[in-house]
């Protein structure tokens, strides 16, 4: 075998090895994002589900979803138009905004609360976020939302209710 045969087999299995682990390392990580942003997994166990009173369902609603927006994303913005434009049956639909100025950015039907300590309660690091509240003030769910993600879908599997009642706003 000549030397540069070897070196080409050499860089080939370096290679062959850097695109194997790669994989390996992102095989890990999604399975690290399942797992560790999990709300009913062990992870979260130790944290308050509780949030402050003004972000439970009100009137007839049974579920109220808090959106966790901010103003320089234009992924919250896709979140707040598609959410405005799919009325959620029973559900109270509250933005949540670090500050007025914020919440003025955003238009639409839905309540606005802005407030650094209301945005704290909640705030994880990401944003947009779905909280789904229960009537007794507790987190039942949360949702990370990406650019990518099907808020019809998402909507349908945080409150299995819409399944019937809600397929007939999504397109």
């Amino acid at each position: 075998m000549t030397l540069p045969a070897a070196l080409a087999l050499v860089s080939l299995l370096l290679s062959l090895f850097t695109l194997v682990a790669v994989g390996g390392v992102y095989a890990r990580l999604r399975m690290l994002e399942q797992s560790v942003l999990d709300p009913a997994g062990a992870q979260l166990a130790d944290q308050s589900r509780k949030v402050p009173d003004e972000l439970r369902p009100r009137g007839a609603a049974t579920h109220a979803l808090a959106l966790l927006l901010d103003a320089g994303c234009g992924v919250c913005a896709g979140l707040w138009k598609e959410i405005a434009e799919r009325p959620v049956p029973g559900t109270r639909v509250v933005g949540v905004f670090a500050s007025q100025e914020t919440a003025a950015s955003f238009e639409g039907p839905m309540d606005k609360l802005a407030g650094p300590d209301l945005w704290t309660a909640l705030y994880e690091g990401y944003a947009p976020c779905i909280y789904l509240i229960t009537p007794a003030g507790e987190i039942a769910d949360r949702r990370f939302v990406y650019g990518d993600t099907d808020i019809p879908a998402l909507l349908k599997e945080l409150l299995p209710a819409l399944s019937e009642s809600g397929s007939s706003h999504a397109s």
